[in-house]
């Protein structure tokens, strides 16, 4: 059996590691008015290469510039949008786990985290539908029928 999976047409995709760097820059640049490369290598615990390479992903998506001659890196409007999304979805997400499918607090936080990044607009829309459309009401199936003294045009 072949399962058919989806395969990016270009490598220029978000992902996990790299939305973590984008939260990084606007953090910084909310705290303290700018971030520099070596302040978002401080604050994730990495190398100021592994910094580099992301930067240089994160500005060929045009998510990311650098300010010379500070090397201020700022979020661009695109940047600040693709953020605001995933937040959007991080929200969707933990809810929907929690509240749906009843898992506790951390696990649905963990897994909201994981996948926040991938999800589609439309499939974010939907999901979120689903969670403000209030539940229909439930029947009660073992119970017995309740005699009105009407008859039933079907039967």
């Amino acid at each position: 059996m072949e399962i058919n999976r989806f395969k990016y047409k270009n490598k220029k995709y978000l992902t996990h590691s790299r939305v973590h760097y984008l939260w990084a820059i606007n953090e910084l640049n909310e705290k303290n008015g700018y971030a520099r490369a070596t302040d978002v290598a401080s604050l994730l615990c990495v190398s100021r290469s592994a910094v580099s390479i992301a930067l240089s992903h994160l500005k060929s998506l045009n998510l990311v510039v650098e300010e010379l001659p500070e090397h201020f890196l700022k979020l661009t409007i695109l940047g600040k949008k693709q953020l605001t999304n995933i937040d959007k979805n991080f929200t969707i997400l933990s809810r929907f786990f929690r509240n749906v499918l009843n898992l506790d607090e951390e696990t649905a936080t963990k897994q909201a985290c994981l996948i926040e990044h991938l999800l589609l607009d439309e499939v974010a829309k939907k999901i979120n539908q689903y969670l403000e459309t209030p539940p229909l009401p439930q029947k009660n199936i073992d119970s017995k029928p309740q005699k009105t003294g009407k008859k039933n045009p079907y039967v």
